[in-house]
This record gives C-alpha cells, structure tokens and sequence, in this order.
C-alpha cells in the first residue's frame, strides 16, 4: 500500500499538471493564432520576432520556477525563510527585466523593427513572469500539484487573453504588447495570492544568486537555440517571408511542447546513477511523437499552414513539414541534453552554445536567402546536437540535479 501511494500520487499531479499545461500552451498558441488573422503579414512578422525574442528571456522564469522548487523542496528547517528569499530574489530580479525593457526598447526595436512600446511591455511583461514562476516553483517543492496547476492556468491563460484583448482593440503589434504586460501582472499576483501569500524576506542568503545564476545560464541557452531562428529570420528574409516564417514556427512549437510529458515522467530516472536505459526509452518515445507529428504535416500541410495562420499563409504548405521536423529535432535535443544541463554538466552547456554559433554563423553568412534554407540549417543543426547528446549520454558524469520537469 505504501508503494502504491506515491505511484498514485505520482499519477494525480501528471494529471493535474499535464491538463494545466495544455490550458496553458493551448492559450499561448490561440494568441498568435488570432493576431496571424488581425494583423498584417508583416505586423505578424514583427510579433513573431517579439515573441521568439521573448521565450528567450521567459528562461529566466523557467529557472525561476526549478530553482524555487529545488530549494523549496530540500529545506528541512524553517521552509517559510526558504520561500521568503525566492520570492524576494524573484521580485528583485522581475523589477530588473521591467527596467531592461525600458532600456532595450529602443536598440530591439530599431534591429528587429518592431515598434517601442511593444518591446518596452513585452520584455516587461516577462518580470512579472518571473515573480508568478517562483510562485509556481514553491508549489511544485511542496508536491501541491493542483495548486500548481491553477497557478500555471492562471499566468498562461491571463498573458494569452491579455494579448488577445490588445490585438483586437489596437488592432497593431503594440496592442498585444501591453496586453501581454496586463495579463502578466494579474497571473502573478494571483498565483502569489493562492500560493504564498505573505511570503517575504529581508535577505537573501549568501551563494543563492550564483546557484541561481548557473540555472539560468543553463537553460537560457538551450532555449536561445530553439528560438533564435525567427529573430534572424526576421533580420535576413523579408517582411512577408518573416511572416511566413513566424507561421511556421507556430507548428515547430508544437512538435516541440507536445512530448513534454514524456520528460516530466522520466526525468528523475534520468537522475540516477545508470540512466542509459530511461533516456533510450524517452528519445524513442519522442521521436514517435515527432515522426506523426512530421508525416501528417508532410501530407497535410495546407490544411495545418490555414488552421495556424490563415489562407493567406498557404504557399507555406509545401514546407510545413520542415517546421515539424525543426520542432521534433529540438524535442530530442531536449530530452538527450536537459539531463546533462539538469546535473550541470558543463561539457552539455558547452555543447549548446557550439550548435548555436553555428547555426548563427551559417545563417547569417550563407543560407539567408529564403524560408526553406533557413529551416533546413535549424533541422541539420538539431540533429547533430541530438547525436552529441547520444554520445555525451553514454559517457555521462555525476552531478547534481536540478529538476528541470518545471520547465514545461
């Protein structure tokens, strides 16, 4: 009985969670789904460079949430201080990025061509990002799953619907930014008031920035990698071409978000000290997904190409497969990579950032010139990675775990 508690346990908060996520990332997709038919190919081209821009910088949030958790969980004496410095360290650092966005707003805009305020609000938005994610990340050291869950529905569903309002109402890029802001502000906060309400502390304790730090960099760059392509599409191919592309990239974070489940189940067998077996069995699962995800975009790929953008954004269809197979790769690359980053294994994190000067230099230097040679270098890169990851896997070094399954 004993045994069959935590499985049961186990199997509830996957529930909880996995619907949570769906709400979540189903929300996300309506966002740009709607804005692809309200705004113009080259308005959507723009959005899309934001928004790449901004799943960049929403790592930290990402961090925010494993760190949290981590702490949260670990902590035998006095766990309400533990909780007071991660909502202090999130409310510090969430303060920073609303500043930065300020900052950046106007060199952002001017490269990418993406109007001030859109970029002053989007990147502010993702401060409060932040605090809503170490919120979560208590949550999730507490084993509270359905409280995480509400939470997770409440940032997701409040940035979505905040976008959606602004593109509707200002009918411009502009307006999706302050939307985004507004949504933003009120999923933290309610994730705070269900959470933790009155958690707070006076310090942070000494060493917590660094651990923190070394999170941060470790998942920002595995998710500049998977999102860097849009932002230079936006740079090298044309307004419209931009937009295609934008388009495309929605199918790409599908095929990407869809296993995601099969992490957060295996990972913490992949913690352990012989993982070979686990990581063969979530790379083969995800590669599954990814295989049907791939085919029914190859022989569909009109149909999906006008349920994501619009008939306008048909020509796309030819290539949609490529798109799929962009985001598949990247799952595989998160499933064989995220255990190395997830025990810090500096060699993963070095390993990330060659893929990504790669795929930069060979874009920027040679295969510009259209939709289809930029993703075709994205898919070739990723599956290089997926092969290092391979290797390295086999000839894994100990370390020390980070729960990466909040990344979802």
């Amino acid at each position: 009985m004993s045994s069959d508690q935590p499985r049961a346990a186990l199997a509830k908060g996957l529930v909880f969670v996995g619907a949570a996520t769906l709400v979540g990332n189903g929300a996300a997709y309506l966002l740009s789904m709607v804005s692809a038919r309200i705004l113009t190919p080259a308005d959507f081209g723009a959005l899309g460079a934001l928004l790449g821009l901004l799943v960049i910088i929403a790592t930290i949030g990402i961090a925010t949430q494993a760190f949290a958790a981590r702490r949260v969980a670990v902590a035998t004496d006095d766990r309400a201080a533990v909780e007071g410095e991660s909502i202090r360290l999130a409310s510090l650092v969430g303060a920073a990025i609303i500043v930065g966005g300020v900052i950046l707003a106007w060199p952002v805009g001017t490269l990418f061509d993406i109007p001030f305020l859109a970029v002053a609000t989007g990147i502010g938005s993702v401060g409060f990002v932040v605090m809503g994610s170490a919120a979560m990340g208590i949550a999730q050291g507490r084993e509270e799953h359905l409280r995480l869950s509400w939470a997770f529905i409440a940032n997701g569903v409040g940035r979505a619907a905040g976008g959606v309002v602004g593109v509707v109402v200002l009918q411009s890029v502009t307006g999706v930014g302050v939307g985004v802001f507004i949504g933003c502000a009120v999923g933290a906060f309610i994730s705070y008031r269900l959470i933790c309400p009155g958690a707070w502390s006076s310090t942070v304790a000494k060493g917590v920035p660094a651990e923190f730090g070394h999170v941060v960099h470790a998942l920002m760059v595995l998710f500049t990698l998977t999102n860097v392509d849009v932002l230079l599409a936006r740079i090298f191919l044309t307004e419209d071409q931009s937009g295609e592309y934008s388009v495309g990239v929605l199918l790409a974070k599908i095929a990407f978000f869809l296993p995601n489940a099969i992490i957060i189940v295996l990972f913490p067998k992949m913690t352990g000290g012989r993982s070979n077996r686990t990581v063969y069995i979530a790379t083969g699962l995800t590669a599954f997904v990814g295989l049907i995800i791939t085919s029914f975009s190859f022989l569909f790929g009109d149909l999906v190409i006008r349920i994501l953008g619009g008939a306008q954004y048909t020509e796309l269809g030819s290539e949609a497969w490529l798109f799929a197979l962009e985001g598949s790769a990247f799952a595989l690359v998160q499933v064989l990579l995220y255990a190395r980053l997830a025990t810090q294994d500096q060699r993963a994190v070095i390993a990330v950032w060659g893929a990504l000067a790669v795929l930069v230099a060979v874009v920027a230097l040679w295969r510009h010139d259209s939709v289809a040679d930029i993703v075709t270098t994205v898919v070739a890169v990723s599956l290089v990675l997926t092969v290092v990851g391979l290797i390295m896997d086999r000839r894994q070094a100990p370390g020390v775990p980070i729960p990466v399954e909040s990344a979802e």
